[in-house]
């Protein structure tokens, strides 16, 4: 027993140590001089490692700079057991990719910035709002280098026959479209529908598309207290007439409802993303990185991309953004250096290496202000500014959680506010 305590105090003592060891060694690297050569650090993220090598290295030789990237491409379904597995074992990379739907699982991993090297007010000043899911009391958990907003693409021969000039802006002129695109039989069997909401599981991005609206109408879905505890806040009114939750779901589901007006999507029907595709679908809310996918799947397709629908009277505008930033791991043999080189990485010059390979909007404010030659690359970056998210406990499972608040309520299992309410407890117990 006693060397038990004796080796429990031993991992204590050294784990202190490296901390103000780090902390020491964080205070003498405020500068990100490209002079300060040879830094070696690896890095584990989910992003093609090709693509992420050609980065580095165009980046690197173009502005002649010294230091080296090991990146290891991991599958993002055995990541997280990769990453624990090498931390206990006292390995694993300097750095991660960090998303924001994982903050909450990997803030004990990682070894935040300090304020004193990277003041909050100068990050606040460099990155949008939401990379701000970043900070905490301790510091920055990770430096914001790209974001991928939720955007409206639109099929513009649907718009041109049914002689509809624009894209909806704000949700309830969304709403009013579907009488005018929508067709269906008289057994209301849907051939041709105007936007895929309502459904869970063929409607890629439904978890997405609900965040937006709960934020959008001033949800933070999760919120972080004083004393560092998070709480879902899917029950709460925030002073509005109904919870914004209860408002979300009930206009999401209204679009697979038979009997209602806005009746425009069903389980039935084809994914949403394959639907707008084939041209059954007038609009589909999807990533800006989908453009590609979509252009390549049909290029004879005559779509255009808009912002994503607001709230009708908005003075507020937001949509949801996939960011992904770098994290430096408690378990690096240099965080300072690690901290260098990161900052190398989301720096102004690093940029255009970036969009020419990911094309993604850069999560910096002087980069998305820019004027950009291509329409679509404008709406993107715009989107990006405006782009929100939440501290996401458990992605796989909040999902699941999300789906079946859905479907309980429009199966009938349980009424709205029900619905509502088991959602709510059970992301309560995850973040327990």
């Amino acid at each position: 027993m006693k060397n038990t305590k004796l080796f429990q105090y031993v991992v204590m003592g050294a784990f202190i140590f490296f901390i103000i060891v780090g902390a020491i060694m964080f205070a003498t690297y405020r500068s990100t001089d490209t002079s300060v050569t040879n830094i070696s650090i690896s890095i584990w993220g989910t992003l093609p490692g090709d693509s992420f090598r050609t980065f580095i290295s165009r980046y690197f030789s173009e502005m002649q700079i010294k230091h080296s990237v090991d990146y290891i491409q991991k599958d993002a379904t055995t990541f997280d057991q990769e990453l624990v597995e090498a931390l206990a074992s006292g390995g694993g990379p300097d750095a991660i990719i960090l998303s924001e739907d994982s903050i909450v699982s990997y803030s004990n991993k990682i070894y935040p910035i300090p304020y004193t090297v990277f003041p909050e007010l100068e990050f606040k000043q460099t990155f949008i709002q939401e990379g701000e899911l970043y900070l905490v009391p301790k510091g920055i958990l990770a430096l914001p280098f790209s974001v991928d907003p939720l955007v409206m693409y639109w099929n513009r021969d649907i718009f041109n026959n049914t002689s509809v000039t624009i894209p909806p802006t704000n949700w309830t002129e969304v709403a009013n479209l579907v009488p005018k695109m929508t067709k269906k039989d008289l057994a209301k069997n849907i051939s041709m529908s105007t936007v895929a909401l309502g459904e869970f599981r063929n409607v890629t991005n439904a978890k997405e598309i609900l965040s937006t609206l709960l934020l959008q109408l001033g949800s933070p879905v999760i919120r972080l207290n004083l004393d560092g505890s998070l709480e879902s806040t899917l029950k709460e009114e925030f002073g509005l007439k109904t919870s914004p939750t209860i408002s979300s779901l009930e206009f999401y589901t209204n679009f697979s409802n038979p009997s209602k007006r806005e009746y425009s999507w069903n389980r039935s029907l084809t994914n949403s993303l394959d639907a707008f595709v084939n041209g059954d679908l007038a609009m589909y809310f999807g990533f800006a990185s989908e453009f590609l996918t979509i252009k390549n799947k049909n290029p004879n397709m005559n779509f255009d991309v808009a912002f994503m629908p607001q709230i009708a009277g908005a003075k507020v505008y937001s949509t949801f953004g996939s960011m992904l930033g770098f994290a430096i791991m408690k378990n690096s043999a240099n965080p300072a250096g690690a901290y260098t080189v990161l900052s190398t990485l989301t720096s102004a010059g690093a940029v255009p290496f970036w969009k020419d390979i990911f094309n993604i909007s850069s999560a910096r404010r002087d980069i998305l202000g820019q004027v950009e030659n291509s329409a679509a690359k404008t709406v993107f970056n715009k989107s990006a500014i405006m782009s929100k998210g939440w501290l996401d406990p458990n992605k796989a499972q909040t999902s699941l959680i999300f789906q079946e608040m859905v479907e309980s309520y429009t199966t009938g299992r349980e009424n709205i506010e029900s619905a509502v309410s088991t959602a709510s407890d059970r992301i309560d117990a995850l973040l327990k």
